[in-house]
């Protein structure tokens, strides 16, 4: 007796219900080719995974990247120069709370109930003459950097940076101490030694305070000059895919680049584009109305130009064009160079160096200018040369403390100077500098208020 199969057999199956691979069949219905999990999920209510939205990000910033590659091959710079101008306004606001912070300190820390009146008429009163001093000398440091540079410039190239910080480093703090001198601080001194109780410790802080002033309005200054270098040549972000559209329609396909056999007339970094008619081919801009008297230096800067223009339809004359044409074009090499300067100290743009750096920097001065000029203070007190000539002074009056006190501070000094030089910054960072200084300001500080016995 013969077995049936187990299972049957239909040999008159219809190509429909027949499974190949990779096919799957619907209960009642036809079959139909699987599609990818792609595919089910763009088609459904299910969210990605982690992973692929990690992915998706850096794919993001990849391509941000390779645009502001592409900007910084024609100069320019992405972000919003405004925006920039706004933030760093965060700069001057930190200096002027630390100041008045500090300024405030000894009268609401430190009060003294009997001052000592002082031993010679004043015109103005304290503590206006220490303030001016101190910011009068600190100027004729500043004044001298180009002297010292110029003596130390014969040097070879790592001695000369180091022959310059130190030089002016000897000339700074021989002139605070020349300070202390010209206000005739010791003789106004009721104690025998230096204390905060004193008059003489409120002197000198407020001499700190017009050194450090001084220092952190040039610094101010400086900062605000030097984001003026990078007005013309930022794009916000939102113009920057406009800005790459142009440039790639003038230099073609292959790239952002101009080609070899465009004219110098349409160079981006070039001012004549910003006067001149748009390059031959570019039918959006001249579509858009920015063919003529626009070019990529206006869209860049939210449609200022970068030189004067003539007012009203006048025509100016083809010497008078070559003329305001070169101008430009020697305006703008300046700038570049000077752009390129700093990217070399800095190691990075000064406009992609966040702002809280310049706050913390500012904050460091203050703190170091305070710190190591009352460690000075306190050791030159000390010392027999803080008398006049000829005078009987105690046996616990010596040079030792100053002896010690003084190239300890050169030393500190001078490590924070050759920090920000430009063999080392660009190397370590303009963060690690600020970071650094801050540490040995607050040590600084810490060991002033020590040594005058306010931490007792």
């Amino acid at each position: 007796m013969a077995r049936k199969p187990l299972l049957g057999v239909d040999t008159h199956v219809t190509p429909r219900q027949s499974a190949g691979y990779g096919a799957v069949l619907d209960e009642g219905g036809p079959s139909r080719l699987r599609q990818s999990p792609e595919r089910y999920r763009s088609n459904s209510w299910l969210d990605r995974v982690p992973e692929e939205a990690a992915l998706d990000g850096d794919a993001g910033e990849d391509d941000a990247e390779a645009d502001d590659w592409d900007l910084a091959q024609q100069g320019y710079y992405s972000g919003s120069y405004k925006r920039t101008i706004a933030l760093y306004a965060f700069v001057p606001l930190t200096s002027l709370l630390v100041f008045l912070a500090l300024a405030l300190a000894p009268t609401w820390l430190w009060p003294v109930r009997w001052p000592s009146p002082p031993s010679f008429p004043r015109s103005f009163s304290s503590p206006l003459p220490e303030f001016t001093l101190a910011a009068a000398l600190w100027s004729l440091s500043h004044l001298l950097r180009t002297p010292l540079w110029t003596l130390s410039a014969p040097c070879p190239r790592p001695l000369d940076t180091l022959l310059f910080n130190l030089l002016h480093v000897l000339l700074s703090n021989v002139l605070r101490l020349a300070a202390f001198a010209t206000l005739r601080v010791r003789h106004d001194m009721a104690y025998p030694r230096p204390t905060w109780r004193d008059g003489a410790f409120r002197t000198v802080w407020w001499t700190t305070l017009g050194w450090a002033a001084a220092e952190a309005a040039a610094s101010v200054a400086q900062g605000y000059a030097q984001l003026a270098l990078y007005r013309n040549v930022m794009v916000p972000v939102e113009r920057v895919q406009a800005i790459l559209a142009r440039a790639r329609g003038w230099g073609g396909e292959g790239g952002v680049a101009l080609s070899n056999n465009a004219s110098r007339e349409y160079m981006p970094l070039s001012p004549r584009s910003a006067h001149g008619p748009s390059p031959p081919g570019d039918a959006d801009a001249n579509a858009n109305g920015h063919g003529s008297g626009k070019g990529i230096a206006d869209e860049a800067n939210g449609g200022e130009g970068r030189g004067p223009r003539r007012a009203g339809p006048t025509p100016m004359s083809l010497e008078e064009a070559i003329r305001l044409a070169v101008d430009q074009d020697v305006e703008q090499l300046i700038h570049l160079q000077e752009r390129e300067e700093l990217e070399e100290v800095y190691g990075v743009p000064v406009i992609y160096i966040p702002v809280f750096v310049p706050c913390l920097q500012r904050i460091d001065s203050f703190l170091f200018s305070l710190g190591f000029t009352l460690i000075l203070a306190w050791a030159y007190l000390l010392s027999p040369l803080s008398f006049p000539p000829g005078a009987d002074t105690a046996p616990i009056y010596s040079n030792h403390a100053l002896a010690i006190a003084f190239p300890l501070v050169v030393v500190v000094h001078l490590f924070l100077s050759l920090l920000h030089s430009p063999p080392i910054l660009p190397r370590i960072g303009v963060h690690t500098t600020a970071y650094v200084g801050l540490l040995v300001g607050l040590g600084g500080f810490f060991a002033g208020l020590g040594l005058w016995g306010v931490l007792s």
